[in-house]
């Protein structure tokens, strides 16, 4: 029986997180995250992040590939962070490479759990099963991450879009603050 897939390959720049071949790139911008800060965003619609895809069919038997770009920024004083999701498969892991700038890893479970990790050049941030996540840029540059999970585990935001995220990181005097949401829904 012959695959279904080729071998092949991409070039990844390690600092900017750029692919070559591009082939699919996601935008997220301050219109695509009403609802997610604690206050609504104003001014510019602008791109808060970008996730650059490695194109391979979304099975378990494939390993879906991508990097993320995640502007320097804040909303009042929260941090330009990811949407964040948990998986349609919950049982699906994630792992993250941080490639360059500085930031933080949140991550929940349904049951209210948390933890906070960070995310740096050379970190690897595992993202067990049933966790949802999202990534928080607390720098001054942007945050480069290398993401990789099983191919069927699917992406569901609308739990994190109803709920939200136990804490929320903020902008504080001597750095970031990771805090209580007070819209969070149990």
């Amino acid at each position: 029986m012959k695959p279904s897939l080729d071998p092949f390959t991409v070039l990844m720049d390690l600092q900017t997180g750029a692919l070559d071949p591009t082939v699919e790139t996601v935008e997220r911008r301050l219109s695509d995250m009403k609802g997610m800060y604690q206050v609504e965003p104003d001014g510019d619609d602008q791109v808060i992040y970008r996730v650059l895809l490695i194109p391979v069919p979304e099975r378990n038997s494939e390993i879906q590939c991508s990097t993320t770009i995640l502007e320097p920024g804040v909303v009042g004083d929260e941090y330009y962070m990811t949407k964040g999701h948990f998986h349609q498969v919950r049982d699906r892991s994630e792992v993250y490479i941080g490639l360059a700038g500085e930031g933080l890893l949140v991550m929940a479970t349904e049951q209210g759990d948390h933890a906070v990790e960070p995310i740096q050049p050379g970190t690897v941030n595992y993202v067990p099963g049933g966790w949802a996540h999202r990534s928080v840029n607390t720098g001054t540059e942007p945050l480069v991450f290398f993401a990789a999970y099983v191919g069927d585990a699917g992406h569901d935001y609308g739990t994190i879009e109803t709920r939200g995220f136990p804490v929320v990181v903020l902008r504080g005097a001597s750095g970031p603050r990771v805090v209580p949401n007070p819209r969070y829904r149990r």
